[in-house]
């Protein structure tokens, strides 16, 4: 069976693809570093805020913007949401993980 993605602003999508299908193209709408705005940012902020509370991760301070960055390890470089804080901390996380998290 199919797990689906509820966000706590009320928009819901039936599996987790469908949920990527919306988000995914956010990343590349917006240049690298460039905040996001409007629904947009009001959708990234309730994924975020809902896969922080679901994996009990502790944030610095408030979120204040979020916008498209990459994360890079060895052997790969992928895009990801950045996050900025009240605090002048940054952060980032991954689409895929934030999704997986929440599903239902």
């Amino acid at each position: 069976m199919a797990k689906s993605v509820s966000l706590e602003t009320g928009r819901t999508f039936a599996t987790i693809t469908s949920a990527k299908q919306h988000f995914a193209p956010m990343l590349d709408r917006n240049d690298l570093k460039q905040p996001f705005s409007g629904g947009d940012l009001a959708d990234i902020a309730a994924l975020y805020r809902d896969y922080c509370a679901k994996t009990n991760w502790p944030l610095p301070s408030s979120p204040t913007s979020f916008y498209p960055t990459y994360e890079r390890d060895e052997g790969y470089t992928t895009r990801c949401f950045g996050v900025t804080f009240a605090n002048g901390s940054i952060g980032r996380f991954s689409l895929d993980k934030a999704l997986r998290a929440i599903a239902v």
